[in-house]
C-alpha cells in the first residue's frame, strides 16, 4: 500500500507541474496570432473535433498481457491543447477490462517536418473495471507520450505509450498498479 501512495504522490507532482506549465503559457497562447496550417496537416484549430482508434497491447493486467483496443476523441481549444475522452478495452482469454478517462493533451510540432509530425504529451483521470477472477472497479490515471503523423489533410497515423496507474485488485494475487500499454492507430 505504501508503494501505491508513493506512486500517487509522484503522479500528483508530475500532474501539477504539467498543469503549471500549461497554465503559465495560456495567456501567451491566447494572445498569439493564429497559426496558418499547411495543407499537409489536418484540422486542429480551436473549436474542431478529432477522433480515432488504435490497437496494441496492455501489459501487467490482472491476467498478464492483454490485447488492447483504444478509442478517443479530442476537442481542440488551441492548436496545441485538447481535451477529450479515452476508452481503453483489454481482452485475454479469461478477462475483459474497460477503462474510461478524460484526457488532456499537449501537441508539439516536431521541427523540420512541415507540420506533419507532432509529439503528444497526455494525462488524465477516470476509472477502470476488470472481471478477471473477481470483479473490481478502481480509479485510473493514464499518462503518456505519443507521435502523430499526417498522411494527408484528414488522416493521421498515431503511436501511443501509456502508463495506466490504478489500484485494481481482482483477488487473483497481487493487484495491478501500473499497466503499460503500446498502441498504433489512426486519427481523423
Amino acid at each position: 500500500m505504501r508503494q501505491v501512495g508513493t506512486i500517487l504522490a509522484w503522479v500528483l507532482i508530475v500532474g501539477m507541474n504539467m498543469g503549471l506549465i500549461l497554465c503559465s503559457g495560456w495567456e501567451t497562447v491566447q494572445a498569439a496570432e493564429p497559426i496558418e496550417e499547411t495543407t499537409s496537416a489536418p484540422p486542429s484549430r480551436a473549436g474542431t473535433w478529432s477522433g480515432g482508434g488504435a490497437i496494441g497491447f496492455l501489459a501487467n493486467t490482472p491476467d498478464d498481457t492483454a490485447f488492447a483496443f483504444n478509442l478517443n476523441a479530442d476537442r481542440f481549444f488551441t492548436r496545441e491543447f485538447s481535451l477529450g475522452p479515452l476508452l481503453q478495452l483489454a481482452f485475454t482469454g479469461d478477462m475483459n477490462q474497460v477503462g474510461f478517462s478524460g484526457q488532456g493533451k499537449y501537441w508539439i510540432d516536431l521541427p523540420e517536418t512541415n507540420n506533419r509530425a507532432r509529439l503528444v504529451l497526455q494525462g488524465g483521470v477516470g476509472f477502470i473495471h476488470s472481471d478477471f477472477f473477481r470483479d473490481d472497479t478502481s480509479w485510473l490515471i493514464p499518462i503518456g507520450v505519443g507521435l502523430d503523423f499526417a498522411v494527408n489533410q484528414t488522416i493521421r497515423l498515431t503511436a501511443d505509450f501509456l502508463l495506466n496507474f490504478t489500484d485494481l485488485d481482482t483477488g487473483a494475487g497481487t493487484g495491478a498498479n501500473v499497466m503499460p500499454g503500446l498502441t498504433f492507430g489512426v486519427r481523423f
